[in-house]
């Protein structure tokens, strides 16, 4: 049987890999991949065996054109490649959906939670799921109480949107700092708070609802877990060689209080399919929830390379195979 999948979003670094490891599956042979970008020069463009450009991942026209690539190609499995492309197709899941049609992801009601990180939070919160100390911001005044709050705990301060991507507009603060620091191509700013309130709070005041956090601490981790019915079947804990730069490298290792964290969480939000989390350490070392992810992770093709064949578990999920 040929499996037909289509990846979204195929314009990342690590694209190649993904769709070279779906086409040479030893278990799921004459697989095919089928790829679409908004980028007319995406990257999966010439690897796929066949590639489309496509509107925004939020947009109606978006989900039509998925809607004519699936009928037309009689595509068996939708993989999202970023978090608009998961929340529109799990949206319009009974549009697209068929006998031999199905999305990778998880009802809209649970992508809509980890799409937010106060809601994924809060949701977190509920089943004791290790988070860093933090508060949800709506303006200034409860922006500097909290702020207040973390000093007195002795904590440096994470202030980012509630709803981001790629961690843009990030500021960590730090009194141990007297200038600023550009971080990640300038996403992310290290300061002071004197230097924030004199430059900053105008920027900081446009991505209001904000989360305020104390500061976790390197190495960061992603955590790539296969999940069926709320049980995850697979997890790869990753630490990243530079830690805001995921495509720079990975050392794979066993971390047992991650895995059982990831246990938790698949459980909780009763996930089926790939998704990602994202780590860091406390100030006593322990691993704390940064995200989770509403889709596959942009380099889990590293996991794949080090020998766990996720994307091939994806395809045996879809067939109902035993993993």
């Amino acid at each position: 049987m040929t499996v037909k999948v289509l990846l979204t979003c195929v314009g990342g670094g690590l694209t190649p890999q993904v769709i070279r490891f779906l086409k040479n599956s030893k278990v799921h042979k004459n697989t095919k991949v089928y790829g679409v970008d908004m980028n007319s020069s995406a990257t999966g463009k010439y690897f796929a065996d066949y590639f489309q450009t496509v509107s925004n991942g939020k947009s109606k026209n978006f989900i039509n054109q998925i809607i004519k690539i699936c009928r037309k190609f009689k595509i068996n499995l939708v993989i999202p490649g970023s978090d608009e492309d998961a929340l529109n197709l799990s949206k319009n899941r009974k549009r697209i959906e068929t006998n031999i049609t199905k999305i990778a992801c998880v009802p809209f009601n649970v992508l809509n939670i980890l799409s937010n990180k106060s809601k994924t939070y809060n949701y977190l919160e509920k089943f004791n799921i290790p988070l860093p100390i933090w508060y949800t911001v709506k303006n200034q005044k409860e922006l500097f109480s909290c702020i207040k709050k973390l000093i007195i705990k002795k904590r440096d301060i994470v202030i980012k949107p509630s709803v981001s991507r790629g961690g843009r507009n990030v500021y960590v603060i730090s009194k141990k700092i007297n200038k600023e620091i550009f971080r990640n191509d300038g996403r992310e700013i290290e300061l002071n708070l004197t230097i924030m309130k004199r430059k900053y709070l105008k920027k900081i005041k446009k991505i209001f609802p904000a989360i305020v956090m104390e500061k976790l601490y390197s190495p960061c981790f992603d955590f790539d877990m296969l999940c069926k019915d709320g049980k995850l079947i697979k997890g790869v804990t990753r630490r990243r060689i530079n830690p805001t730069v995921p495509n720079d490298g990975h050392y794979v290792e066993n971390r047992k209080d991650i895995f059982k964290i990831g246990e938790k969480i698949s459980k909780c939000f009763k996930l089926t399919w790939l998704y990602d989390c994202d780590f860091m350490l406390d100030n006593m070392k322990k691993p704390k929830i940064i995200e989770v992810n509403p889709r596959m992770s942009g380099s889990a093709a590293v996991s794949v390379a080090a020998g766990i064949p996720l994307f091939d578990d994806l395809i045996s999920i879809y067939k109902k195979k035993k993993i």
